[in-house]
């Protein structure tokens, strides 16, 4: 191989692992998501079990808490995009969180597809270039 076209190869290789970089970064970001929503299924669970007037601890952000006094147990308001909230049933907020998990689970395993073959194109470059 010549010095042009080890360079091409060396800056290819430097394009893809950027690449890698950021898509791992991204299915680390959606991981985060995801887990946010199960907290989120798990925290409504909890208040489909609850009865009017009973208290629970109510997450304000991450590990700040707060004890609160439910009013209704069925119904909760939902952000639905464009600074909207609306108001819907436990079972509703439940299946569009559910709904919302698949839709990551899917963009994820996706994504991972990706990386793998980022990865695989990385290895083959990085052998060339030795």
């Amino acid at each position: 191989m010549n010095q042009e076209e080890q360079q091409k190869k060396a800056m290819e290789f430097q394009i893809l692992n950027g690449q890698f970089e950021q898509a791992q970064e991204h299915l680390r970001q959606l991981q985060e998501q995801k887990q946010s929503l199960a907290n989120l299924s798990s925290t409504l669970k909890e208040i489909s079990n609850l009865k009017s007037g009973e208290d629970f601890l109510s997450p304000l952000s991450s590990g700040v808490l707060v004890k609160t006094s439910l009013k209704e147990t069925d119904k909760v308001f939902m952000a639905v995009g464009a600074n909207v909230i609306v108001k819907k049933s436990v079972e509703e907020a439940k299946k569009t969180v559910e709904s919302q998990e698949k839709q990551i689970t899917l963009i994820m395993s996706q994504l991972q597809s990706q990386v793998s073959q980022l990865e695989n194109m990385i290895n083959h470059l990085q052998h060339e270039l030795q």
